[in-house]
């Protein structure tokens, strides 16, 4: 059957070779890798001038236009255009030799295929491949490919930069292995930093439990021929002192062990120099917990960060966007805001954009940590009917609210991720019912469906749920890990790592939710079923030991409509934040949360 299913996949390998070149004896001169590079990535040709295309025998392409990283991307591995899948053009693909067994998913809908086997390109060839689109025996290459203003100094120069292009595993991977750290800032809870480390240790041991030689099952004839299950090793890079410091405690670590990826990741304060280290060392921060992530650099080529929000900035925009957005007659009489620590600021900033951008100002008042409450105090007695208020405070120092009575006629928010979600149990009662909150996630009663399989997970092994928001976070981006490594197969690249996040995410999530709420119908059917399946490397479904009141409740929640906390995640090339919106919410009476807002995309 295995053997079957193998050479079907070898019949239908849609992967033809559109630039292949043979491989030079010793390795190119550096300036000739760069000049290909520009090439490559600018658009740039070897005399400074832009590079010149047609594609499709009309349009006409220049410099950043025509470059091959637009299609092929930064990694090589390709993309999909339209319909057309555009092929790998790295050095495991280009000069693969006859008898080596090469992959790559190029498209979701097509599955895993084998390349095909071809001769190599020489440098006539190659150029006539690259000029006028006529491949290895006369073929002629789809139309998406561009046919190329080129001298014999431009062929030279771009063979050079791909025959270095993914040519090796990225530091972090090996046969048998591949390393990840993770990273948790001094700011952070003894609590949190406890379950946070509880469930990856958990996952981790579940996962390489799994991934025993010939236990794992194998989803295809791709990854049975290629073994690419390989062992998770996974250190916890636990930084300490003032953050002007974490850069140089990341580069020691670093050093005495390189990872392909940080994965996840805690921080209740700012994540900008994690970021920055990630970027210098084109490391991928793989959708770490944090409420101030870093915005990154614009111009980088790879983002190599990736989140689940803009964390507060979003809230921030959100909310101005609700005040004045769509709510011109209603929009209150003043803006005020009270920040406090370093996220509060960054909220406060972000949010005196949005209203500026909208014509109109805020009042701010920072509060210190010496005099918060104090400041908080007289603050509030400035404030007046009809004024909206926005406090960015974090859980810990909601404390200041106690005592005060809120002014009536006023409109007061908070950040959910600020005060991690659950502060709204531990607001005084006239508070609770007086404030509205920026909520960046699914309502709870929506997005029960959703986290089933987490909460069967933190069953199964025994772990309290202490915080939804941080342990659904941490849930979701090892799956995603662990999906995505299969998708690449052995192209451990991680450039490609990043891409294939990017092109697959959404897709994934609606087909995880499907086969999620497929599975609870078939247990709450079925009454006590032996549940023998895994969700992701490991993450098992609870089993049959709880299964009738489990099973019946499972089949009683409805479809999944995702597989995060949050109600909707994409990405797409060079984005790096998965949600882009959040609800206006107030606490009722009953402790309920209650929408007044659709989800707002600022």
């Amino acid at each position: 059957m295995m053997l079957a299913t193998l050479r079907s996949c070898v019949a239908l390998a849609v992967l033809p070779a559109l630039l292949l070149i043979a491989v030079g004896a010793t390795a190119a001169e550096p300036d000739l890798v760069e000049q290909g590079r520009r090439m490559y990535v600018d658009g740039v040709r070897v005399s400074g001038q832009l590079l010149q295309a047609t594609q499709n025998g009309a349009v006409k392409l220049s410099g950043t236009q025509a470059a091959c990283v637009g299609c092929h991307r930064a990694s090589g591995m390709g993309s999909v255009e339209g319909s057309q899948p555009v092929s790998p053009i790295g050095r495991r693909f280009l000069f693969a030799q006859e008898g080596d067994l090469v992959m790559a998913n190029m498209d979701g809908r097509r599955g895993k295929t084998l390349n095909q086997t071809h001769a190599p390109y020489g440098d006539e060839t190659l150029a006539l491949a690259l000029r006028q689109g006529v491949g290895m025996g006369g073929r002629t290459l789809s139309g998406v490919m561009p046919h190329f203003a080129l001298d014999g100094h431009d062929i030279s120069a771009l063979k050079a930069y791909l025959q270095q292009l993914s040519s090796d595993y990225s530091p972090g991977v090996n046969k048998q292995t591949i390393r990840f750290a993770t990273v948790i800032t001094p700011d952070v809870s003894d609590a949190r930093r406890a379950i946070f480390k509880a469930m990856l240790q958990s996952a981790l041991v579940s996962k390489n439990s799994s991934t025993a030689p010939r236990k794992r099952y194998m989803s295809s004839a791709a990854s049975f021929v290629t073994q690419t299950e390989r062992r998770w090793e996974l250190q916890v890079w636990e930084l300490s002192g003032a953050p002007q410091t974490w850069h140089a405690q990341l580069q020691a670590h670093y050093r005495d062990w390189p990872v392909f990826a940080l994965l996840s990741g805690l921080s209740d304060s700012s994540w900008a120099p994690v970021d920055a280290f990630c970027q210098a060392q084109q490391v991928p921060c793989w959708f770490p917990s944090v409420g101030v992530p870093s915005t990154g650099d614009a111009d980088a080529p790879v983002a190599y960060g990736l989140y689940f929000s803009r964390g507060v900035t979003l809230e921030a925009a959100v909310l101005a966007r609700d005040l004045l957005g769509a709510k011109v007659n209603a929009a209150p009489k003043r803006l005020l805001q009270l920040q406090a620590g370093q996220a509060g600021a960054v909220a406060a900033q972000a949010f005196a954009q949005s209203v500026r951008a909208q014509g109109r100002s805020v009042q701010n008042l920072a509060l210190t940590a010496d005099a918060g409450e104090t400041g908080l105090r007289s603050a509030l007695q400035q404030v007046r009917a009809g004024d909206a208020v926005a406090l960015w405070l974090d859980a810990t120092q909601l404390q200041w609210l106690a005592g005060m009575t809120p002014p009536s006629g006023v409109k007061f928010y908070l950040s959910s991720s600020l005060t991690q979600a659950s502060a709204t149990k531990q607001l005084a009662p006239e508070w609770r019912t007086a404030v509205q909150w920026v909520y960046p996630y699914e309502l709870p009663h929506k997005r029960e469906a959703n986290l089933a399989y987490l909460h069967s997970w933190l069953k199964l092994r025994d772990l309290p749920l202490v915080d939804e928001v941080l342990q659904s976070e941490v849930f979701f981006a090892l799956n995603l890990m662990t999906d995505t490594l299969q998708d690449m197969l052995d192209n451990l690249y991680r450039d490609y790592l990043i891409e294939r996040a990017q092109d697959m995410v959404s897709k994934r999530e609606s087909g995880k939710a499907e086969q999620e709420s497929r599975d609870r119908h078939t247990l709450g059917r079925a009454g006590r079923t032996v549940v023998n399946a895994e969700l992701v490397h490991g993450a098992a479904v609870a089993d049959a030991s709880n299964a009738v009141a489990t099973q019946r409740r499972a089949f009683a929640l409805g479809d999944s409509t995702g597989t995060s906390i949050y109600p909707r995640l994409s990405l797409g090339p060079g984005q790096r934040f998965a949600s882009k919106g959040a609800y206006i919410v107030h606490v009722d009476a009953d402790g309920a949360l209650v929408a007044d807002s659709d989800w707002i995309v600022p």
